[in-house]
């Protein structure tokens, strides 16, 4: 009989560091921003 592994299927994240992925001066930058700072 054979033997299967179980598949593992949830949600897998992967973390970012934003400093380092996100430019500085572009949309993305901004928008980080603005949702760390401004978003009550």
């Amino acid at each position: 009989m054979a033997r299967y592994k179980p598949v593992y299927k949830g949600l897998k994240l992967l973390g970012v560091d934003f400093d380092r992925q996100v430019l500085p001066g572009s949309f993305e930058h901004a928008l980080c921003y603005l949702i760390d700072h401004e978003v009550l």
